[in-house]
């Protein structure tokens, strides 16, 4: 026997259709500003632990930061010195480092009311942070600069908390 086709049948099926991929689309548009957000900070914590890797590296060839002027412990932290070079002349850039670090807050997914520009800095004790406070004379003299680590990118952390 064979069925007969019932007016209207397909536009409902076509609208439960349409209401479903509504549906979903709604759901995937409120996920998807949390994924980019999640996606661009791992990007800064991913561009720390690079930077921390090359000042470590940097330091076990100099017994020096990267930084034009050397941290004091507990009273500044410096401004890493991508122009740095070593005693054999190899410069930060180029050889430890195959390219600079982006430095777009809006890259990172920071609030671009503090400051469009991110300055990467290396602690006397070697940690490396990035900040939106801009250094003064290439350091931040105060412990109270908000910064972001990578372990810790989402700026609860001062200079204080890392030196």
């Amino acid at each position: 026997m064979l069925l007969k086709k019932r007016p209207g049948f397909m536009t409902t099926e076509l609208m439960v259709v349409a209401i479903v991929l509504a549906i979903l689309a709604g759901i995937a548009s409120a996920a998807v500003p949390t994924f980019a957000s999640r996606a661009k900070r791992a990007a800064l914590a991913s561009t720390l632990s690079v930077l921390q890797g090359v000042s470590d590296r940097y330091f076990v060839e100099t017994n020096l930061y990267p930084a034009a002027d050397q941290a004091v412990a507990g009273s500044k932290a410096c401004q890493v010195n991508l122009a740095a070079t070593d005693v054999s002349g190899h410069r930060l850039v180029g050889y430890y480092l195959h390219n600079e670090p982006n430095d777009k807050a809006v890259d990172y997914g920071l609030a671009t009311a503090d400051g469009t520009v991110v300055y990467f800095g290396v602690t006397a004790t070697g940690r490396v942070f990035a900040t939106q406070a801009q250094p003064v004379t290439d350091a931040w003299p105060t412990g109270t600069v908000r910064v972001y680590t990578q372990e810790n990118v989402d700026g609860a952390l001062t200079l204080a908390d890392i030196w």
